[in-house]
């Protein structure tokens, strides 16, 4: 201990976090539920860092941040304090096109390992080996059209799709668990496909994962939910977590 004048100036010792996964989050500006049901999926032994960017949707259906990816990036930690960068957005990630949102990534902060919820989407179904899938969607039917060419250009067939054909985020976080559930039962009924996909992180649903998947009994794969899932495993996280379905039940 040092002393200036009349203050005290003490010796600090550092301990670095036990953290065994680091992951960088980008959520949308206007999502209320995503953020917090990714985080409720995160072991403790986890770090999540979260910023927010405001979403644009483009006339001719694309889509767009108000700032450039790296700007983003800019107001994660900086470089080495985290290995995973994610983009919270389902719908403005198949706008983009994955490859080109991975591209942006990578440029924005190099040498991390990225994902999103429609990347994520399509690992977790193809590691439940379910080709044939139910879709259920919260958006307006442009947007969930979209979706119908995504998954069949990665080699999934779609045996039945519906959406409740919301505008805006603040209408999806309010959508009951009678309507989501009412809606999964009418999709799967006589459909047999081998999972449902529930889109869109701001769709409350996270916490109604294993109570769904008894009801259908088949796997359900849910945005938030595949997001944490892949974002483990890129960290190199193992252990399995219980109460979110079978994706994260199992070790990865």
């Amino acid at each position: 201990m040092n002393q200036l004048g009349n203050t005290l100036i003490f010796k600090g010792l550092t301990q670095a976090s036990n953290a065994v996964a680091r992951i960088g989050v980008i959520l949308i500006s206007s999502d209320e539920v995503g953020g917090d049901a990714f985080s409720s999926i995160m072991p403790k032994d986890a770090l999540v860092f979260m910023t927010r960017s405001r979403g644009i949707d483009l006339p001719d259906g694309g889509f767009a941040l108000d700032r450039s990816f790296a700007e983003i990036a800019d107001t994660l930690p900086r470089a080495g304090r985290f290995d995973v960068l994610a983009f919270n957005c389902t719908s403005g990630s198949v706008a983009i096109g994955i490859e080109s949102l991975l591209s942006q990534l990578e440029k924005a902060r190099p040498g991390l390992r990225y994902t999103s919820p429609a990347i994520a989407a399509i690992r977790a179904l193809k590691q439940l080996k379910a080709n044939k899938i139910a879709l259920l969607t919260p958006y307006e039917v442009h947007t969930h059209k979209l979706f119908l060419p995504f998954f069949h250009e990665n080699g999934f067939e779609i045996a039945v799709d519906g959406t409740f054909d919301l505008h805006t985020d603040a209408e999806i976080c309010e959508l009951s668990r009678k309507s989501i559930f009412d809606a999964a039962k009418k999709l799967v009924e006589g459909s047999s496909p081998e999972a449902l996909f529930v889109s869109c992180t701001a769709t409350p649903i996270v916490s109604h994962i294993g109570r769904l998947e008894e009801e259908l009994g088949i796997p359900v794969v849910t945005s938030s939910q595949a997001m944490a899932w892949d974002a483990l495993r890129l960290a190199e996280y193992r252990k399995p977590i219980e109460g979110f379905g079978q994706l994260l039940a199992a070790p990865r």
